[in-house]
């Protein structure tokens, strides 16, 4: 038993020690991880305080609060050494960078984003996935901050201004024509000769071509009879009647195709137009008018409002004139498109707008877009347009030759098939201030344009300053068939001339005082008396007329004699 009890007493013993060798153990392993902890934490410490003046990337956040979290263990390790256990901390999962975006983008609800911040972090190409997935909606307008003092007057700087056309555009009419197409002039619709008369179908007739105002070579004519049968210029001079004379003149394309324009009259203002006579740009022939809404500076970049811009636009619905709208562009993101589109959807709500809404991009040495290109370029048309076609408008954009083919290159006929084009390419000749005129030329482009911005220094009843003169092309014709003919009819008649026969003459009675002349070759009427003949018959007891000088009782012929004697 004593043995026994001996042998469990060391067994207690080994036990115990043993017990109190893990303990140790347990502890040394703990100091271990303590210092390892430590080291990191160190590490990572010193790398934070390096990086202290740098903004951390978003999806390193996590990462950044582990390396912080084991830092702050080893701290508490290491006050706590005597600790027989210590608690793991629960990192948490490093998420991947797609993952923290798809995690910003949870509050892009609905129309409208809950923090502008939410769109700010996004990049380029992610703010325009979203634009046009209709999560970005609108900014408030509390949350766009303005600079009235950036509104100044940039002008026109990129699109040639005064410079003369390039020679692959024809230039239009310097002095416009009447605004009718071509047409054969008549000197008059009804001519009259006389049967035998020398008649020229073509006096004083000529054709008014878009190049030609007095052309008579080329007309020819067909004359019908009143049966409407053709016949010769000479036997219709020689016979009377009613003939019809139809003139003929076959139009000739010019090296370019030329274009009839079915269009309207418009014009751009701003607030540097001053105050406006709207009822007299109506009556100048004006049909619709871009009104500014505000811009963008072209050098600082802050948003201003136009002063003018509700004053422009009840003035112009009222007069009859049809309005769109154009916000001043000098967006470089799409964040800031969205700005300006934001911008401009707050200030023509309830207005009734019904023309194009226009991102009226521009350019220019020492403006800020002015390094703008390519993809760029074309996600910030894209911000603006798209969210301006989200709100029930249509988007335009205002563009030049320069941005169509140098700065958008291969984008463009991406966004020249999803927006309308505003083409600005001003013609040097319309410096008099002239208007578009039926049968001026357009310029010929490979790519579609509904309005073009033709000249700078448009002379407008009813605005005091050069205004920018527009025409919206409705339609076009264009003549090239060399078979297109026109025509005009006349009425022509040939008269009979005047009886030609001599008058009658009624022969005079000899009076009184006029012998009678007798020939002496011609034998004597035995009817007659004289000194030397004898009557032939009795007399009848009847007295002569003493006034004529004849016998009453003589006839036209001779007496047949009685048979009795005669006087002797």
């Amino acid at each position: 038993m004593k043995k026994k009890a001996e042998n469990s007493g060391n067994r207690d013993f080994i036990d115990k020690f043993c017990i109190a060798q893990e303990g140790k153990a347990k502890v040394s392993l703990i100091l271990a991880a303590v210092v390892v902890v430590a080291t990191i934490g160190s590490v990572c410490a010193a790398a934070i305080r390096s990086n202290s003046g740098n903004s951390v990337p978003s999806e390193n956040m996590e990462l950044n609060a582990a390396e912080q979290y084991l830092a702050q263990a080893a701290i508490e390790a290491s006050e706590k050494q005597t600790s027989e256990t210590t608690t793991s901390p629960e990192v948490p999962t490093e998420t991947s960078s797609a993952e923290t975006r798809a995690a910003k983008r949870g509050s892009l609800t609905g129309d409208h984003v809950v923090d502008v911040g939410d769109l700010q972090s996004l990049s380029d190409e992610e703010l325009v996935d979203a634009i046009l997935s209709g999560q970005a909606g609108v900014i408030d307008r509390s949350d766009i901050e303005t600079d009235q003092s950036q509104n100044e007057d940039a002008g026109h700087t990129a699109s040639g201004g005064d410079a003369p056309a390039p020679t692959d555009t024809p230039t239009p009419t310097p002095e416009p024509v009447a605004n009718t197409g071509p047409e054969i002039k008549l000197p008059s619709t009804s001519f009259t000769t006389v049967e035998g008369q020398a008649f020229d179908p073509l006096a004083g007739v000529s054709a008014r071509t878009y190049t030609v105002e007095d052309e008579t070579n080329g007309i020819s004519y067909v004359i019908k009879d009143s049966n409407g049968d053709t016949v010769s210029l000479e036997d219709a001079q020689n016979t009377a009647g009613k003939y019809s004379i139809t003139y003929s003149y076959e139009l000739i394309p010019e090296s370019e195709p030329r274009e009839i324009v079915d269009y309207e009259l418009g014009i751009d203002i701003s607030e540097f137009q001053g105050s406006i006579d709207w009822y007299a740009v109506k009556a100048d022939g004006i049909d619709f008018a871009f009104i500014r809404c505000g811009g963008r500076g072209y050098s600082k970049g802050g948003i201003y409002d136009d002063s003018r811009f509700y004053e422009n636009v009840q003035g112009a619905k009222a007069a009859g004139i049809k309005v769109g709208v154009y916000f001043f562009s000098q967006a470089i993101t799409p964040y800031e498109a969205l700005e300006e589109a934001s911008i401009t959807l707050d200030k023509i709500s309830g207005l009734g707008i019904d023309m194009p809404v226009v991102m009226d991009w521009e350019t220019g040495g020492g403006y800020r877009t002015w390094d703008l290109y390519g993809q760029d370029f074309a996600n910030v048309i894209t911000a603006f347009c798209s969210t301006i076609a989200q709100n029930g408008y249509t988007p335009c954009v205002y563009l030049n030759t320069s941005d169509i083919n140098s700065r958008l290159g291969g984008y463009s006929g991406d966004i020249l098939s999803r927006y309308k084009l505003w083409y600005a390419y001003p013609y040097s000749c319309y410096s008099d201030g002239s208007f578009y005129q039926e049968g001026d030329m357009i310029p010929p482009r490979s790519f579609y344009f509904e309005y073009w911005q033709y000249s700078w220094h448009g002379d407008v009843a009813g605005i005091s300053y050069d205004t920018d003169l527009n025409i919206r092309v409705i339609g076009k014709t264009t003549v090239t068939d060399p078979a297109n003919v026109m025509t005009a009819t006349a009425e022509w008649e040939v008269t009979a001339p005047p009886d030609t026969a001599t008058p009658s003459v009624e022969p005079t009675a000899p009076s009184d005082t006029t012998p009678d002349v007798t020939d002496p070759t011609e034998p004597t009427n035995p009817t007659e008396s004289s000194d030397t003949t004898e009557p032939t018959s009795e007399p009848t007891g009847e007295s002569t007329d003493p006034e004529s000088g004849t016998d009453p009782t003589i006839g036209d012929t001779p007496a047949e004699p009685t048979g009795e004697g005669t006087a002797t």
